[in-house]
């Protein structure tokens, strides 16, 4: 299982995740298939922004209704992780779980624990577990010089 991230999106997901910092930021990936064409940054509404975030669902249905007239889906929900790594807690699982109920997104974190070095990572959420995605990009991977020496 993967999705396809171009490096452009990514690094507008560092960018909003680093603009909302210290709050967990959120949003919505569209695209085909397994390709995330945009994304729709939006508002966390959630009281505690800070270790939780929240999707009002009118936001969710404004979405639905671009992806339809634009002959897209929601891929995946993102949120930001600004103070553990990018694996989901037990709050994110629960809340993926309610969700499924509507679409079957793919779950995309971002850890800002480096701030300097943000780290994303993909899963799929079920009844069944966790289970991390490949999260693949375009262009070539960057390889630090240190490892050519």
């Amino acid at each position: 299982m993967k999705i396809i991230i171009p490096r452009i999106i990514i690094s507008k997901l560092f960018e909003h995740s680093l603009l909302e910092d210290p709050n967990e930021c959120c949003g919505l990936l569209l695209g085909n298939d397994e390709k995330v064409i945009e994304i729709r940054s939006l508002k966390n509404v959630h009281d505690k922004p800070m270790t939780r975030y929240e999707i009002d669902s009118k936001e969710i249905d404004k979405a639905q209704k671009y992806c339809d007239n634009n002959n897209m889906d929601i891929l995946g929900v993102y949120h930001s992780h600004t103070h553990s790594q990018a694996y989901p807690s037990q709050t994110d699982i629960g809340k993926a779980r309610e969700i499924k109920d509507f679409f079957d997104p793919y779950y995309i974190l971002i850890s800002l624990i480096e701030k300097t070095r943000p780290i994303i990572r993909g899963y799929k959420i079920d009844l069944e577990g966790v289970t991390e995605i490949i999260v693949e990009h375009d262009g070539e991977a960057y390889i630090s010089t240190t490892m050519n020496s």
